[in-house]
């Protein structure tokens, strides 16, 4: 039987990572799932076939850590295919003040969550074929009213894509984003107002949103499993907008 490839999905234990990490699984591929809370990768353990998955707490936008973390998954002879960036944080607690440390924070979660793993892999160099999509968001495009602090930092995400990719090609390296629009998941924030207010968040999406309809996580897989199929062997360096063309 030939090796199974390998993917790492870092923030991949809720809301469109979960997807994600249950995506690989069902591929049959190998899935090394990074979050922070020791409960949510206890509960992808006990959700999906042990010898598909393995886990490990990290925080992302810790360096130390991150390196620490990828030195054991080489350490174990995992050879990288694929690595998706979803790890991130868009709540509105930064809304009021915008801050310097609000900044930070926003920098932190969003950006550097992504920088430090993609960086540390390829330092380690325990890759092959290696493909990488980075979680972006339509706030990068300063859509949707978001934090100005969380859209700079989406923003600064597409664009470190972008411009990384023309040194990553020459490792012939794959590396592009995906910017969702309002996503709707059981329980996420949209879901919630989605349930507070259904008149008020359907004139919203109607409003604002040409197709009138929610993003779905299942939107989201799509894109990504084109992404990392040899369909897209000659596209990197974009961003594409997942967003029903939001306004």
């Amino acid at each position: 039987m030939s090796k199974l490839k390998c993917a790492i999905v870092c923030g991949g234990t809720y809301g469109l990572g979960f997807e994600i990490t249950k995506y690989f699984v069902e591929k049959k591929i190998k899935v090394i799932v990074l979050g922070r809370g020791k409960k949510k990768l206890d509960e992808i353990k006990r959700t999906f076939n042990k010898n598909l998955v393995e886990t490990y707490k990290c925080d992302l936008s810790k360096i130390g850590e991150v390196n620490s973390i990828f030195t054991k998954i080489k350490k174990k002879k995992n050879i990288i295919n694929y690595l998706i960036c979803n790890a991130g944080n868009g709540k509105n607690t930064f809304v009021l003040k915008k801050t310097y440390q609000d900044y930070i924070n926003a920098f932190n979660q969003n950006l550097i969550t992504a920088v430090n793993p993609i960086e540390v892999l390829i330092y380690k160099k325990n890759f092959k074929d290696l493909k990488i999509i980075n979680i972006a968001s339509i706030a990068g495009d300063f859509k949707g009213s978001a934090p100005l602090p969380y859209s700079l930092a989406k923003n600064s995400l597409i664009n470190y894509t972008k411009e990384i990719s023309k040194v990553f090609a020459k490792k012939k390296i794959l590396i592009n984003s995906i910017s969702p629009g309002h996503i709707f998941q059981k329980n996420n924030n949209w879901y919630k107002k989605y349930k507070s207010n259904k008149a008020k968040i359907k004139k919203f999406i109607d409003n604002n949103v040409s197709l009138k309809r929610f993003c779905v996580p299942g939107d989201i897989i799509n894109v990504i499993d084109f992404l990392l199929s040899k369909k897209s062997d000659y596209i990197t360096g974009i961003d594409i907008k997942v967003d029903g063309k939001s306004n």
